[in-house]
């Protein structure tokens, strides 16, 4: 796994925004989108659920959310 997908999930999840998490990356927030997008792919799950307040974590997600750490 790319280390700078399990950082961006990560950012996203301490954030609660795809943009925040952009902004502290100093990346832009398609690379976010775009990073979060191959991760799913890679795992064949949705980690999040993207509403306008932000993005908030699906089963998977928080799952996911206990191994991130170990690949950052």
């Amino acid at each position: 796994m790319d280390i700078e997908l399990a950082r961006t999930f990560i950012e996203i999840v301490s954030t609660g925004s795809f943009i925040r998490a952009s902004e502290r990356l100093n990346v832009a927030q398609t690379t976010v989108s775009a990073r979060i997008r191959n991760l799913e792919q890679q795992l064949g799950r949705a980690l999040f659920v993207r509403h306008k307040g932000g993005a908030s974590l699906t089963p998977a997600g928080e799952q996911f959310l206990r191994h991130a750490p170990m690949f950052v």
